[in-house]
């Protein structure tokens, strides 16, 4: 059972190219297959949880989204722990409520989305491959979408197949001319890797270029995200994966950054499952949700 937590962790890790709420669930998958081993006494078994949950909350630290899904699990399945359930059926029950939870979310956040902005017609805009973007933009029915590519991960092309599977128009275009294409839009509509406690957003490279462009031409952007994306974090880590440019010429070096950062006032509004809220209202929910998670990896350091 070890080997399998492992190598699920191991895939977290590794992972560049699954959105935020796709690695989420994954890091509830370490957690279901770790609960068959789990001691059968309850303070033995939350101190596995504990250590656990501090593992995968350190996977990826530039999405939060990860970590705060793990805790609000750990954090449900102690709870039923104490109510009298063995851990393993705890674990495994809290889990699929998690679920359940998370894929009720992006039904929601699109109900929240269509009242926003109306039902059909016109263009949206979008960049990365975001499930909840996904799948409100499909309630939303544009005329056109027209997505950044998301090179070099290309995201964007395979957020481009899914919508298109789904009847949607769709129009991809280089990230690096996507800004000068939002000038009309109906709207510019993206996902979040986090939201830090200032309201900051972190997403995909080639958000903050779309926000911009979406401020200069006087289109919405809205970003469209879960709770566990709201990380309340200080600052966000930016990934930059090695091996861009290998065979740059002496003097010459090349940065490759994942993600950037979109600051508060460049965002009209964040639609999540309990309702829209601004950036600062999403980090200040965000920073709540931080103090639960730095107070289990502080437990997990004092059991080690």
């Amino acid at each position: 059972m070890q080997l399998v937590v492992d190598d699920i962790l191991a895939q977290i890790e590794a992972d560049r190219s699954e959105g935020a709420a796709s690695l989420a669930l994954r890091g509830l998958d370490v957690l279901e297959a770790a609960a068959p081993s789990l001691p059968a006494d309850p303070a033995l078994a939350g101190r596995e949880l504990v250590w656990l949950v501090a593992r995968i909350d350190t996977l990826r630290p530039s999405i939060a989204a990860i970590g705060v899904q793990a805790v609000l699990a750990v954090v449900r399945a102690r709870g039923l722990m104490a109510e009298g359930f063995p851990p393993a059926a705890a674990v495994t029950m809290a889990v699929a409520r998690e679920r359940e939870t998370l894929g009720q979310a992006n039904v929601a956040i699109a109900e929240l989305a269509r009242t926003e902005l109306g039902e059909e017609g016109g263009t949206l805009v979008t960049c990365s491959y975001s499930m909840t973007a996904a799948q409100c933009l499909v309630g939303l029915r544009p005329a056109l979408v027209r997505i950044g590519d998301g090179h070099p991960v290309g995201d964007g092309l395979r957020a481009a197949r899914w919508l298109s599977a789904r009847g949607l128009a769709v129009e991809v275009v280089p990230d690096g001319a996507l800004p000068a294409l939002v000038r009309g839009a109906r709207a510019a509509i993206v996902g979040a890797d986090q939201i830090l406690a200032g309201g900051t957003l972190i997403n995909r490279a080639s958000t903050l270029s779309l926000a911009l462009a979406a401020r200069r031409f006087g289109v919405p952007f809205l970003v469209v995200c879960q709770r566990i994306k709201l990380a309340g974090a200080e600052h966000g880590e930016i990934e930059e994966p090695p091996g861009f440019l290998p065979d740059a010429p002496d003097g010459i070096t090349g940065r490759a950054p994942l993600f950037d950062a979109t600051p508060p006032d460049l965002i009209d509004g964040v639609l999540t499952e309990t309702g829209r809220l601004t950036a600062a209202e999403a980090g200040a929910v965000g920073a709540r949700l931080a103090v639960l998670r730095a107070e289990l990896v502080a437990e997990a350091r004092h059991l080690a």
